[in-house]
């Protein structure tokens, strides 16, 4: 597999993308970047000496989110990955590839693949610690919320999102690295608590 002739198609096709209109130009690029280099961390701490799936793990990381702001987004982004990747992968590897993509949101379901929990695992991580703050506030400027209303909105629905999003992770390096997010997640809304207080 040639990931550079790939990472090629990624910039082209992501670079400028974005998967909601309040969200930074290239956000699906630079999350599948993050995604892709969390789940490499995780599985040399998991099976150190499996290496064979590092490259399809990094393109599917890469590609994930190729729909996202759409319905049915996973299975939506793994047929339009197929497209794309279908000159520049062997077939086995694109069917890996899109089988992962096409269950990322799939976090409930039976008999996934260990790429496939190494990636939503990585995918979970990403959107947890400093870019759950950066995307509550870049929407809370979207939607015209004072900094009462964006703090209101952090402090009723970060904990059952914490919750939740640990629940679905599937392994215990994953829940470390979550928990050290957390905690540095409640120092923040913790301190922010007291700096906008004006009581």
């Amino acid at each position: 597999m040639n990931l550079d002739a790939i990472a090629q198609i990624a910039r082209a096709r992501l670079a400028d993308a974005r998967s909601h209109a309040w969200k930074e130009r290239g956000n699906k690029y630079t999350h599948g970047r993050r995604v892709a280099k969390l789940a490499l961390t995780l599985r040399r701490g998991l099976f150190p000496d499996d290496a064979s799936g590092d490259e399809v793990l990094t393109v599917a990381a890469w590609f994930h989110d190729i729909c996202n702001g759409a319905e049915n987004h996973c299975e939506l982004g793994a047929n339009e990955t197929r497209l794309l990747l279908a000159d520049a992968v062997s077939p086995p590897e694109l069917d890996e590839i899109c089988a992962i993509i096409a269950v990322h949101d799939e976090r409930g379901l039976a008999g996934l693949s260990a790429a496939a929990r190494l990636h939503q695992d990585a995918d979970i991580l990403d959107h947890a610690g400093i870019d759950f703050l950066r995307v509550h506030f870049l929407a809370g400027i979207e939607y015209d919320e004072t900094i009462d209303e964006s703090l209101d909105w952090l402090r009723g629905n970060y904990l059952p999102w914490e919750t939740k999003a640990r629940g679905e992770l599937h392994f215990e390096p994953s829940r470390e690295i979550f928990d050290e997010k957390s905690a540095f997640m409640r120092g923040v809304i913790e301190r922010m608590n007291g700096e906008y207080d004006f009581s």
